[in-house]
């Protein structure tokens, strides 16, 4: 929520996204390590999550694990990519 505020009033549409009751957050339990990291640990342990990002680096990093949507805004709409293929158990 920090990084998003700093950011200023171009991510104003982000920041009120994140500050919805709609959707969980959930607290990083890890100490010293990058969010990406800890984002793209967590959706490999559980891949139950959509993770909401406009970082083009985290995006390519949660594009290798299959079955995780991203959800980003662009030209201030949502867009949720479509879903990868996840493996078949």
């Amino acid at each position: 929520m920090a990084e998003l505020e700093k950011l200023g009033p171009k991510y104003r549409l982000a920041l009120r996204i994140a500050r919805d009751e709609r959707f969980e957050r959930i607290k990083c339990d890890h100490k010293g390590v990058y969010a990406d990291d800890c984002l793209v640990d967590r959706i490999m342990k559980h891949k139950i999550y959509i993770v909401a990002t406009n970082d083009r680096d985290l995006k390519r990093r949660i594009r290798k694990v299959p079955g995780v949507p991203i959800m980003s805004v662009t030209r201030g709409k949502y867009v949720i990519e479509r879903l990868p293929d996840a493996p078949e158990k």
